[in-house]
């Protein structure tokens, strides 16, 4: 059976960026930490020069590079992008939302509403999972 899960991508002021349907293994253990590992894998920048290593060029990059990367690593059918009105209504296991950190070069907020309502960071449930 799939876990269901959907990825609203927002910026600091709360403009609506993306909202990425990812099929299977949306779990915080599966999916979550690989968001996190995604937005940990580079810096943020405003502006790209020669030899700076793994750089996002603003946060619409990263949410770029987010598509891309589960795009990637899931295969054919399981990651869709969707509008904004169909956040939620998908049958989704979870709700995962990505907010650029206001203060720039700081990884995105990567938050998780579960199957009761409760939202909270994912490395808080990883950490809880992994002690």
């Amino acid at each position: 059976m799939a876990t269901r899960a959907s990825i609203k991508i927002s910026d600091s002021d709360g403009n609506f960026i993306a909202n990425i349907y990812h099929h299977y293994d949306g779990y915080p253990e599966g999916l979550g930490q690989k968001l996190i590992d995604i937005c940990n894998s580079g810096t943020m920048v405003n502006g790209l020069s020669a030899g700076q290593g793994k750089a996002f060029n603003g946060f619409t990059d990263l949410a770029c590079s987010i598509v891309f990367e589960l795009k990637e690593h899931s295969g054919d059918g399981r990651v869709y992008l969707n509008t904004e009105d169909d956040y939620g209504k998908c049958g989704e296991d979870y709700l995962y939302e990505i907010v650029e950190n206001p203060a720039m070069r700081q990884s995105p907020l990567v938050l998780v509403e579960n199957m009761n309502g409760e939202t909270e960071l994912v490395q808080d449930i990883l950490d809880r999972v992994n002690a």
